[in-house]
């Protein structure tokens, strides 16, 4: 007799539909980005807001950089930077200082549209008394942002997960960083590079809670989550393109549909970035 497989029942908190969308505009809005991390709409999409020739440039200055590594856990990936994620703070502090010139390099020849992106946040949440700032610890500065190029197989590149379940690491105790917990969680991507088809962002209504990431085993990862378990919950496909900057609250699950074609690449800029207190917005790989 065949043996039955249970899918286990996700629990969380499930947005109504004036949140759970993602607008979409044809120029940057800094006052939208703000609106995202303010826990007042889910995300937001800017179409074209860096030109094809910039997108170029920025591509060929990363995968000819030396520093560029490949990741060795389960996410496949090429990378310029570090992340947080499973890793020790003192590692990640370590990896934070060697790439803090080298993810600047990209820009060479073209223009930093990271600094131009956070300057006009920064200023609009300044308007309002808030201080931007890269995230540190004991006086370590965390990374700004990482260049991810993805390639994965199967039906997602980047398998269905959360990011909150990452800022509850017990090894990372005292980070500033799991402060933004208690609050909306952006994760930024900035595409540089995608495949003719596939690639698009896929985004389900659910943020699981503490109990559900135990269950499953993911507390302190959130990921993976299998997408069977996802069926009954309602989603966004939004299809991304190269020169698009988009955000959107980390925290409800999402994953990276695979590129049609075998080796096509989906590369961006990313980061993360949510308010730490009323009065300080943080950022950080």
């Amino acid at each position: 007799m065949a043996e039955t497989t249970t899918i286990p029942r996700l629990t969380g908190r499930i947005y109504p539909d004036d949140y759970f969308r993602i607008n979409e505009f044809t120029q940057l809005n800094a006052h939208e980005i703000v609106r995202v991390m303010r826990g007042e709409v889910a995300g937001c999409m800017f179409r074209g807001a860096m030109e094809p020739d910039l997108c170029r440039r920025i591509c060929e200055n990363f995968w000819k950089h030396p520093q560029r590594r490949q990741r060795g856990d389960a996410v496949p990936a090429y990378y310029l930077g570090t992340y947080h994620y499973a890793k020790t703070l003192e590692l990640y502090f370590n990896e934070a200082a060697a790439t803090e010139a080298a993810v600047h390099d990209v820009f060479e020849g073209g223009r930093n549209v990271f600094d131009e992106l956070m300057a006009e946040v920064r200023a609009e949440l300044a308007q309002s008394g808030v201080a931007l700032r890269v995230a540190a610890h004991h006086g370590r500065k965390a990374g700004e942002f990482v260049i991810r190029s993805w390639s994965g197989g199967g039906k997602f590149a980047l398998a269905a997960h959360d990011d909150a379940g990452q800022l509850s690491a017990k090894s990372q105790a005292g980070f500033e960083i799991q402060s933004v917990a208690r609050n909306p969680l952006a994760a930024v991507n900035m595409c540089l590079q995608n495949g003719e088809a596939g690639g698009q962002l896929v985004y389900w209504n659910i943020e699981p809670d503490v109990a559900t990431r135990r269950a499953l085993g993911l507390e302190e990862t959130g990921y993976p989550y299998q997408a069977e378990w996802l069926d009954n919950f309602e989603r966004i496909d939004l299809p991304v393109h190269a020169g698009d900057i988009y955000f959107f609250n980390g925290k409800l699950v999402h994953a990276v549909q695979a590129q049609s074609k075998p080796g096509e690449y989906r590369s961006t800029i990313s980061f993360l970035m949510g308010f730490k207190d009323p009065s300080t917005a943080i950022y950080w790989t």
